[in-house]
This record gives structure tokens, sequence and C-alpha cells, in this order.
């Protein structure tokens, strides 16, 4: 890494798409989604929550208000390792290295986690989530998820009463998920008060309760994951190994992949190369996708053809090793988004404002000649619910 680091909530709020390129929860405030300061029209889906399971019949459901600017710190928790004596046994291990897997297809069984290997018992009944990022994963595979970290309650396009995401919150009122606490102000002590058999941690990120993982041990088996480092199939199989719902992870891959299937067949793809990117609404740049990020390999599996990002722009723009972004300043930015389209991903009213008003983007043939559309910001970090609101926005902007 280059030594940066983001201050965290309520510091550093201009910067939208922090959240979106690192996985440190962080403050945010309320912008309303107007029409004000389109240089086109807007061109992302407004089916809103990805479809249940049950609804894919059906169709998908009216849209979700746009992402509150949110902001963004980048940090990473060290590995640990110790024999709880709560069901659950875990060994030293690199997060690097890690990958989902299980020694046995029964119980007990052995997974490779994100910090070394974890043998549970038994099939968990009961699980905590610490890291409201995980629970939507969770969630989507029918685990047993009861408790989950939330973030701030009401946040405009972002969260629900609860705190909790709103791409997935129906499904966490249906499923009974009670809020934990805030992840901005952690209580460890109830965790405990639900009892329960599996607690799901973040290895990295502002919802991450690494700071107090044994703690957690002494309470029950944890499994520590970390989101930053894993595409959200990756992260589903991993969870779904460990919350013995492996057949439930891998019909959520299967439904995406189905689901990008169609799109792939209802849309006309651009002419020339794509540029995705997300701003910083502070005026201090952008964030160049990589054909690694979660939202180049979506684009790439539909058909798109990613620019590629020159090396001059990249220097000590780029944040730390990471080989999902490349951060652009603002002089660099029509430099390093050499696309014939432009795809501004997580996109929220701000972002669209700049796109309108500043130089360093509304100057560029792709913005005054119409070639650029927007994804909603709730795609700011894929899970399987926000990973269909993604490739649903691509399918209602390129719709052949």
């Amino acid at each position: 890494m280059d030594g940066k680091r983001f201050s965290g909530p309520e510091k550093d709020t201009g910067r939208l798409s922090r959240w979106f390129l690192g996985p440190r929860l962080a403050h945010s405030r309320d912008v309303a989604h107007s029409d004000k300061g389109k240089p086109c029209k807007m061109k992302h889906s407004d089916r809103g929550k990805p479809r249940k399971r049950s609804e894919q019949a059906n169709g998908s459901k009216p849209a979700i208000a746009l992402m509150a600017a949110l902001a963004l710190a980048f940090s990473l928790a060290a590995c640990s390792s110790n024999s709880d004596g709560t069901g659950g046994t875990t060994g030293t291990g690199s997060s690097a290295d890690a990958s989902a897997g299980t020694t046995t297809g029964g119980w007990p069984r052995t997974i490779k986690t994100d910090d070394g290997e974890l043998t549970l018992d038994k099939q968990p009944e009961t699980i905590v989530s610490t890291s409201v990022t995980l629970t939507g994963s969770l969630l989507a595979i029918d685990a047993p998820v009861v408790a989950s970290g939330a973030t701030g309650a009401n946040v405009a396009g972002l969260s629900d009463e609860n705190g909790f995401f709103l791409q997935w919150s129906d499904e966490a009122a249906q499923a009974g998920v009670e809020k934990l606490y805030e992840n901005a102000s952690p209580q460890i002590e109830r965790v405990a008060e639900y009892a329960p058999d599996l607690i799901v941690v973040s290895a990295t990120g502002g919802d991450s309760a690494m700071d107090q993982i044994e703690q957690l041990r002494e309470i029950a088996p944890v499994i520590v994951v970390d989101y930053g480092s894993r595409s959200w199939q990756e992260t589903t199989e991993l969870l779904g190994l460990a919350t013995g719902h492996e057949e439930d992870a891998q019909k959520v891959i299967d439904d995406y992949e189905r689901r990008v299937a169609e799109v792939k067949e209802n849309i006309t793809l651009p002419e020339g190369t794509t540029s995705p990117f997300t701003i910083f609404t502070d005026g201090s740049g952008a964030a160049a996708l990589t054909e690694e990020s979660a939202q180049g390999q979506a684009l790439i599996e539909l058909g798109f053809t990613l620019a590629e990002i020159p090396d001059e722009v990249r220097g000590d723009t780029s944040m730390g090793q990471r080989s999902d972004i490349v951060e652009l300043s603002t002089e660099n930015i029509q430099r390093g988004l050499t696309g014939d389209n432009w795809i501004v991903v997580a996109a929220d009213d701000a972002s669209m404002d700049a796109v309108a008003n500043d130089p360093a983007f509304n100057t560029a043939p792709q913005v005054t000649e119409g070639r650029i559309v927007y994804t909603p910001s709730t795609t700011f970090r894929l899970d399987y619910y926000s990973a269909l609101q993604f490739i649903d926005a691509i399918e209602e902007a390129y719709q052949s």
C-alpha cells in the first residue's frame, strides 16, 4: 500500500464512492435524487430490488431511491488464531491464500476461511452477522441469520429504519432479522444475547469486528470473511459451506448466470471500448474500474470490451496495491478513461452533477455525444442482490 488512509465516519464525506472503492463503512449525508444536472437521460434500471428466487417468473420490483453520498476509509485487519472452546477451532492462515473449501461434506467440517481453518461441529442454526455487508449474502442463501450489524438508519437511498441496506431490506424483514448494533458503535455484549452458534465477521473495513475477535470467540465459533478480496460469488460459496447451505449458494450463483445470459441476449453492445468508473464527488477525481473489479468482470461477461488504462496515469494515483481500481486525479480523468463509452458506477445526484458541471467530465466526447450511462448507487459493492441490479441497469441502458 502507499500508506493512504481515509478517515472514516464523519470525515471525508464528500468522497461519494469511497464506500464502493473499499470496505470501510462511513458516515453519509442525505442527497435527494432529482433530474437536475443530467448530461443525458438517466439510464439506470427502474426495476429496484433484485428479484427474489420465488419472484423470478414475475419480473422485478419498482426502483428504490439512489444511494446517498458516502465516504470510505480503506483498512486491513490482521489475521489471528486460537482455539475458541465454543464448538469451533481456528488456525492461522493468509487471507490472500484462503479459498472456499471444506475437508468433508458432513459435520463436523473444516472450512478454509480468511483467518485460517475453522472446524464446526454441527450445522449452525442461529447466526449473528456483525458485518452489514455480509448479511446480504447470508440472506441470499437462506442462512438462519437472526441479527445483523447495521449502518446509520434511514439514510436516503442507502438504508432502512434499521440501518439495513435497501437492496435486501425486504428479505431481512421477512426473515425477522433484528438490528444488532450500528457498526460505528459496536456492542459485543449484544451478540451473546442471541446465543449464536456461528458469528460472521468481516476481515476488513468499518463493519469489521476484528478488534473484538477474541471476545466473540468466547461466545461462539467465528468465521472471518474478507469480502474486499473475494468476488461476491466466492463470498457466497464460502458462507454456503460454513452454514451448510452449499446448494442454496450454488442456486444463487446459477440464477445470476442465467440472468446474465438473458441480459446478454437483450442488449446491443455499444461500438468500441468502455470505461467503467466511479466519481469522487468532492471534486478530487474518479476511480477507473479494471477488468479485475466485480463490475468490470460483469461487463466482460456481458460482452463489453473494457478500455485499457494507460500506465502513465497510474503511478501514485493507484490506491495501494489494489488491482481492481486505479484512482485518477482530476487532470487525468479523460487521459485515464479512454473508452469510447463511459459507465458511471454507483451514481447518485452528486455524481451526475459532477458530470454535467465539471469540465474534467463535461468536455469529454463521451458526455457531449451522449455515450454515458449510469448504474444505481446500490451497485457500489456487489452481492447477489446488487449484482442483479447492476446487470438490470445495463440491460435498461443498452436494450435492443
